[in-house]
């Protein structure tokens, strides 16, 4: 908020405390109110409450530590918002709903003079009578976890709806979609498997759309697809039964069942405040405002507490293995950025990431988004060995206008503007085409690129990595040419210095000099690799856990006499700690899996142990034996005791 605009100070009599309400020019109103466009014109009461609460009131986060604090009931949380936003609305006249209207654009604006043909008033959208909160109430009057029984309806096709019909500005046809009650997300996404959300968004239309084959029968007559791009396609649809059934949403999926995040993680704010409050009762939350207040609108680096990035070293020194001076170098740099010490215009750090591979070059940017952003869903990654063509570059902002394509937009672009704060990762740099080193020399000097529908996307809030294997062969050829025993091995200085070099004969310099900094990772030792796979072992107890199988109970005990026979079997120094994995699958995980399959164990109560016995794998198994009734002479005794 501008700092002229005048705060009011109101109390609350429902809860006695005081709040701080901003007073917003006339002339600036319509700015704040660009905000409900994203909606599309489909703004429930309760919608447009909580963004009065989240716009206007001030001192929001330690009002609602207050309510957490004081332990409101949900009932008494109804008459705080509606006091709330009475407060806003007295504050503020010109915010009166009666006063809004929407014009064919979905933009929400003030009314000016009698209200056009054109326009509708804000409170006569669908969505205005619609209140989510409403629902969430009753359905916890019923129980704690009330929701659809799933001992009745097991089946997708027992699952109640009622058909309404939604506008499809595409074709200007309205389409029939099937808005079931909330829970049916147990049933429908049951035992499913979504890696992308192109596939999510593909089964969730097939769901929800009444007689779907017939609507791709007539989209292919008049050629849509011809002319848009088929993921487009789905996402529109996919939108639009999601506003039907907004607890079918990918990212509260993803978030649930993320693939490669183990349930006790956290996850990144990194979603605009108001995209969920159609979902709002689906969740489980505290009060009956908006989880979505308690957040921040999209988090930026400036909001990283200060312990985090103390500990940010020494958190990722215990998962990158045997990295401590590179993790050293870009904490270094990425903490002199975040007390203002960086070129305002630039991103918060350039980094240029080399030495062997298989060191921890691609897995330290992804565990630097896991630290410092919350998730290592906060990496965006180009592979650049896609990029080499000069022509390729158009994927990562966008084709230019007219072509095919051009309404997609880019991959980089379109990743930034939704997450503006991330890790941008250029895999293997040296591959890319000279365009693209064009683009992120435009990145690292000015912090933005302006996408092929001319918006302009800010860099300004990430991180950019490049990794690079240049210099690599130069270090070699220097090892085995200099002397013998200690002589033989290179100083640090010695192999900066030829990376250095393969680095010149490569980029321009105008390109180099705009890196914050060159990160070399060294080579692993034994005893890194050792670290390396016990952890990638403990791994395994994970998996076994997460993944829903009935061998998801079994106790298995690993032997650390396995460390030194993976060592032995998956080692080679050329290609780092990549081939290690494979040799666990192979040496460990393939053997286990055959023992489990062919063997007739109980795994509530088994106990497994894999150890090394004379170089060769030993898996024991020891089912400990469970009495369920005991003896009739037991029963007896116990009867007469």
């Amino acid at each position: 908020m501008s700092e002229n605009y005048k705060v009011v100070k109101v109390f609350l009599e429902t809860v006695s405390y005081s709040l701080l309400i901003f007073k917003i020019p006339d002339a600036e109103i319509n700015d704040k109110l660009t905000y409900l466009t994203r909606e599309k014109g489909l703004i429930a009461k309760s919608l447009y409450d909580d963004f009065l609460i989240a716009t206007f009131v001030s001192n929001i986060n330690p009002f609602l530590q207050h309510l957490r604090a004081k332990g409101t009931v949900r009932e008494q949380l109804n008459e705080v918002r509606a006091e709330i936003v009475d407060k806003v609305l007295e504050i503020n006249p010109k915010l009166i709903p009666s006063n809004l209207v929407i014009n064919t654009n979905h933009v929400v604006k003030l009314k000016e003079g009698s209200k056009k043909e054109t326009e509708k008033l804000l409170s006569e959208n669908d969505f205005w009578t619609k209140d989510v909160y409403k629902d969430t109430l009753r359905s916890s009057k019923t129980g704690p976890d009330k929701k659809l029984d799933k001992s009745v309806v097991k089946n997708i096709k027992d699952l109640g709806f009622i058909l309404i019909q939604r506008f499809w500005r595409r074709i200007g046809q309205y389409i029939n979609v099937k808005q079931f009650e909330p829970g049916s997300e147990l049933v429908i996404l049951a035992d499913r498997s979504f890696n992308t959300r192109t596939s999510f968004e593909q089964y969730v239309i097939t769901i929800c759309i009444e007689e779907i084959e017939d609507l791709f029968m007539r989209l292919d007559k008049i050629g849509l697809p011809t002319r848009v791009a088929s993921p487009i396609l789905i996402h529109e649809l996919y939108e639009i039964c999601r506003k039907a059934n907004p607890f079918l949403d990918f990212d509260v999926y993803r978030d649930t069942f993320g693939n490669d995040m183990s349930p006790e993680e956290e996850y990144p704010d990194n979603v605009d405040p108001f995209e969920s409050f159609q979902s709002a009762a689906q969740n489980t939350m505290e009060d009956i405002l908006s989880e979505s207040l308690k957040k921040k609108k999209i988090k930026v680096f400036r909001e990283v507490d200060k312990k985090s990035l103390l500990n940010l070293g020494s958190r990722m020194k215990t998962k990158v293995i045997g990295q401590n001076e590179p993790i050293n170098d870009l904490v270094n740099a990425i903490q002199r950025a975040s007390v203002g010490l960086k070129d305002p215009e630039q991103p918060i750090g350039s980094f240029i990431f080399t030495g062997y591979t298989g060191v921890g070059k691609t897995y330290t940017a992804k565990i630097l988004a896991e630290e410092l952003i919350g998730s290592r869903h906060g990496v965006v990654t180009v592979d650049c060995s896609e990029y080499s063509a000069d022509h390729e570059y158009a994927k990562l902002i966008g084709a230019p206008s007219g072509y095919i394509g051009h309404e997609q937009g880019g991959y980089l672009t379109n990743a930034v503007r939704k997450n503006p704060f991330s890790v941008i990762l250029f895999d293997e740099v040296e591959k890319a085409s000279e365009k693209v080193h064009q683009l992120m020399l435009q990145i690292m000097d000015s912090a933005r690129l302006t996408d092929g529908k001319g918006s302009s996307v800010s860099f300004k809030d990430t991180i950019v990595i490049m990794t690079s294997n240049l210099g690599v062969d130069e270090i070699q050829k220097i090892s085995k040419t200099i002397g013998f025993g200690d002589v033989a091995k290179l100083t640090k200085d010695k192999r900066v210095d030829a990376v250095k070099e393969a680095l010149k004969s490569k980029f321009k310099p105008e390109f180099l000099n705009r890196i914050t900094c060159m990160v070399n990772f060294d080579a692993l030792s034994k005893k890194d690799f050792l670290k390396i796979i016990k952890l990638e072992i403990e791994k395994l107890k994970r998996n076994l856990k997460l993944n829903r199988t009935e061998y998801s109970k079994l106790n298995i005990k690993f032997d650390k006499s396995l460390y030194n026979y993976i060592y032995q079997a998956g080692i080679d120094e050329q290609f780092g700690a990549r081939p290690l994995k494979r040799a666990i699958e192979q040496k460990i995980s393939t053997p286990l899996a055959k023992k489990l399959l062919k063997e007739n164990i109980d795994c509530s109560s088994a106990e497994i142990s894999v150890f090394v016995e004379k170089d060769e794998l030993m898996i024991d198994v020891i089912n400990k034996i469970k009495i369920d009734n005991p003896p009739f002479y037991m029963e007896s005794g116990a009867r007469q005791g």
